[in-house]
């Protein structure tokens, strides 16, 4: 099941894992790579996702609940998949990053080109966050659950 900003956050059930879909936004594709991860990943996970197509049009107090949502999100999610395209600037998620790194719910998905690959690189190896190039070595071991053990 996948959850959005647009619904109130319901009580979580107690077999199900939950992933919160960090990272560059690209609504600009036909089918983005949460996208893709959803349908991948579907069957064994409920999913947040923060996409919200009229972001920019929102007004303050949109924006605060928007915000609100994805934080509270976020610390209930078992698992945050954080990924950094390679041309986005992506400053919310260097945010998301700095605020998890050190937890072991984070997930960082960070190619070589991402302008700021060499900090995320550094802040994961110092807090022994899982980090990949690719999101299908990322989804791969998503996939066997290893990383939610």
């Amino acid at each position: 099941m996948v959850h959005t900003s647009d619904k109130s956050l319901h009580l979580k059930e107690e077999a199900t894992k939950y992933i919160f879909l960090a990272g560059s936004m690209d609504t600009s594709v036909k089918n983005n790579w949460r996208d893709d991860v959803i349908h991948t990943l579907g069957e064994a996970y409920n999913f947040y996702d923060p996409t919200n197509n009229n972001h920019d049009m929102l007004n303050d107090i949109e924006m605060r609940e928007h915000i609100k949502w994805e934080l509270d999100a976020l610390n209930m999610s078992d698992k945050i998949l954080l990924n950094f395209l390679p041309d986005a600037q992506s400053p919310i998620s260097l945010v998301e990053l700095g605020l998890y790194v050190s937890s072991d719910k984070l997930i960082v998905i960070c190619p070589k080109e991402f302008h700021q690959s060499r900090y995320v690189r550094v802040l994961c190896k110092q807090y022994n966050t899982p980090l990949f190039n690719k999101m299908d070595d990322a989804l791969r071991t998503l996939g066997n659950n290893s990383i939610l053990l």
